[in-house]
């Protein structure tokens, strides 16, 4: 089954994380396909200096492969930290059950009162 050379130079940029200006920055650096695949462009420049893709015919015959999307940062469970220091466990996370956070006040009496 043949690619056309669009869906295939979208895939591989889509593979890459790159648009299309950001692939084509890199052309200038290369003077032929094999030069370019090698050091892994999708882009070329050719002996008229202009910018052309860097696909062999064989790459349009192959199957493309499926891309898995990327996981977004921060999509998994959060994580908290309390640092207080002289409350107890116990009573932080109540208050973190009870879904009120805990001033900063309460915190400094809680510790004045321990120390005496």
């Amino acid at each position: 089954m043949a690619v056309t050379l669009r869906k295939y130079l979208n895939n591989q940029l889509k593979a890459k994380g790159l648009t299309v200006a950001e692939a084509k920055k890199n052309a200038g650096k290369y003077k032929s396909i094999a030069a370019a695949k090698k050091a892994g462009s999708l882009y070329y420049t050719n002996k008229d200096g202009k910018v052309m893709a860097a696909v062999y015919a064989e790459d349009l015959k192959k199957p493309l492969k499926p891309i898995k999307p990327k996981a977004r940062p921060g999509s998994g469970s959060i994580k908290m930290e309390v640092l207080i220091g002289s409350v107890p466990k116990s009573e932080v996370l109540k208050k973190i059950n009870k879904g009120k956070p805990m001033a900063f006040s309460d915190a400094a009496k809680k510790k004045k009162k321990g120390k005496k």
